[in-house]
């Protein structure tokens, strides 16, 4: 008997094996995602992609956006810092003249976009232009990141 319980004992988990089941597939599983996206607003305005598909020119916020990477490496680079007037101003003008010629029509550009940017909000939040500047500047002083240089409120620059 004792030799038929261990016989027994030694077969059972021999008799709960199953086959192999194969669960892959004969081809890769293949996902197809469409996406859709509407945008409405509500305040009557015509939305910004519209507007410049009108005009052909894009916004001074469209324009600051497309040149945020740029803006971002001058900054980076130390040749560019953001004043207390919430404008850019160049610290060390390169070597090179066809580079310096860049970062200036750069720069003025991107003084050009927020100048009339900041007239444009601070007439929607009614507030005098003096103010949204002041605002706008501490701001971005307090959004730069470190090492980029920055203007005091007493006109001294420092790198942050």
């Amino acid at each position: 008997m004792k030799k038929w319980s261990l016989l027994l004992a030694a077969a059972w988990p021999l008799a709960s094996c199953a086959p192999t089941v194969n669960i892959g597939t004969p081809e890769p599983v293949k996902i197809d995602v469409n996406m859709r996206a509407d945008i409405y607003t509500h305040d009557g305005k015509e939305p910004q992609a519209a507007a410049t598909a009108n005009s052909g020119k894009p916004t001074p916020a469209q324009a600051r956006y497309n040149r945020r990477a740029e803006i971002q490496d001058l900054k980076n680079n130390r040749i560019i810092g953001e004043g207390n007037d919430a404008m850019l101003s160049i610290r060390e003008l390169p070597a090179d003249e066809k580079y310096a010629e860049y970062v200036k029509q750069t720069v003025a550009a991107e003084n050009a976009d927020r100048s009339a940017e900041f007239k444009t909000k601070a007439e929607e939040l009614k507030k005098p232009l003096d103010i949204y500047i002041k605002d706008t500047a501490n701001t971005y002083t307090r959004a730069a990141f470190p090492g980029e240089w920055i203007q005091e409120s007493d006109g001294t620059w420092k790198k942050r």
